[in-house]
């Protein structure tokens, strides 16, 4: 059976997916005649595309460099793929624009509605998106780097985020992965980070998981570490 491999996307994409999952039943459930109600939705869709924007820059400046030396069409392929990402983004930002400049109920609706259907495209393209990293590139990645070094361009990329954005992420990684998963996480970022982001990575461990759950992992991560 062959070795699992670093799935440096992995993490993040969970996070993101669950972010996108919890939006998209926010729009389904606005009533947007509901100004103040349908404003704390547009809140979620407008972090959203901010983060995504931000997720394609690092994976541009980062990550599709590593390949292009091995396999140029295929870093092709995905450059163009985060431009239609970025063209899906700003259609999101309008929509958003429209609704807020609607003035009257029907205008809402209307404008809603066209932010629901804009949000799905968002959500189908980035899901399949999303997929193809985490199968095609990452088979690049995997024949011409180590696990040390995909991890070490991770780390630099975690280094990269402001804290505001950090929390965030952290916060949705913590919702969205299994005990495993984040074990792993904080001891390989626990040699690469400050110890303030460490601390603060477990704070919201702590405070998103259930006890049971936040106890296993810092068993886990206790016993990984050497003594």
């Amino acid at each position: 059976m062959q070795d699992l491999r670093f799935n440096g996307f992995s993490m993040i994409h969970k996070a993101l997916r669950s972010m996108l999952y919890d939006a998209a039943q926010s729009l389904q459930h606005a009533d947007f005649t509901d100004t103040a109600h349908t404003e704390q939705v547009l809140t979620k869709v407008a972090m959203i595309v901010d983060l995504f924007d931000d997720h394609a820059d690092h994976e541009d400046n980062h990550i599709l460099p590593l390949i292009k030396d091995y396999h140029p069409a295929l870093a092709e392929a995905f450059e163009q793929e985060h431009v239609t990402d970025k063209a899906l983004s700003n259609e999101l930002k309008n929509a958003i624009a429209r609704y807020k400049a609607a003035e009257t109920a029907a205008e809402r609706i209307k404008a809603g509605s066209k932010l629901f259907y804009t949000f799905n495209d968002f959500i189908a393209f980035n899901l399949t998106h999303m997929n193809r990293e985490e199968t095609v590139l990452n088979e690049t990645l995997w024949a011409n780097y180590s696990d040390m070094e995909i991890g070490m361009v991770n780390q630099k990329i975690s280094a990269s985020v402001p804290p505001e954005k950090a929390v965030v992420n952290v916060t949705w990684m913590m919702r969205s992965c299994n005990d495993m998963e984040i074990a792993e996480f904080v001891k390989k970022v626990k040699a690469g980070l400050p110890e303030q982001m460490i601390q603060m990575m477990l704070g919201i461990a702590e405070q998103e998981l259930p006890s049971h759950r936040y106890e296993r992992i810092m068993q886990q991560i206790t016993e990984q570490e050497p003594a």
